[in-house]
């Protein structure tokens, strides 16, 4: 039986996508580019973290150093001052996990985004201390799908892995989970460009909150 999940944070717990559209298309325009994304266009830069996000904005200037180490901190600045504007949980996930909390399932979350933010959102959204260990990015560990974040919350917290299961939205999160041998759940409310593509390589679906109760 699972007792802990570990859970993504974009496109699985809350909803940023609009936050993030704002901040990358503002940080281009300011940056001199001519083009924008929707909110599609920007579903596909995420995953792999900040810098893989900003590569992808870039387009055929996603391997110019100067390009990237110009665009990064107005990219950063300005999702620091608006990653709260519009971001909340998915419809119905915080009562489904506050009636699972209740019966005494423990909650952590592992995050490719940078970790003072992650603390930020998921304390103003869920509540100070709802999740007992959260890990964001940081020059501490490699970014996920690498194991390391994982793996460390799980040491940290005394979880036995098999009482484990990791719950995301994304190919990323899938190999993250497996790369740190739990099984996986994959939410299809997520920001996932091709979920037809990986549905096989999940061990749980997710088509709405209520279905972790039918997994517990």
């Amino acid at each position: 039986m699972y007792k802990h999940l570990i859970f993504d944070l974009d496109g699985t717990l809350i909803d940023t996508i609009e936050d993030i559209r704002f901040s990358i298309n503002t940080a281009l325009a300011e940056c001199g580019y001519d083009y924008g994304f929707d909110r599609e266009g920007t579903k596909a830069l995420i995953g792999d973290g900040a810098d893989a996000l900003l590569h992808r904005a870039l387009k055929e200037k996603g391997e110019d150093l100067q390009a990237f180490s110009t665009l990064k901190p107005v990219y950063l600045e300005l999702y620091r001052k608006h990653n709260l504007d519009i971001a909340a949980p998915f419809p119905g996930l915080k009562e489904t996990l506050a009636e699972l909390k209740g019966k005494g399932i423990d909650f952590c979350c592992v995050t490719n985004k940078p970790d003072p933010l992650a603390h930020a959102v998921l304390e103003l959204r869920y509540g100070k201390g709802f999740f007992s260990c959260v890990i964001g990015a940081s020059d501490e560990y490699p970014v996920k799908p690498h194991p390391a974040s994982t793996l460390a919350c799980i040491e940290k917290m005394d979880y036995k892995k098999e009482e484990c299961l990791y719950v995301g939205d994304s190919h990323v999160d899938i190999a993250t989970g497996h790369n740190a041998g739990l099984k996986v759940a994959l939410c299809l409310w997520g920001y996932e460009v091709n979920y037809a593509s990986i549905k096989e390589d999940a061990d749980y679906l997710l088509s709405e909150p209520s279905d972790l109760r039918n997994i517990l």
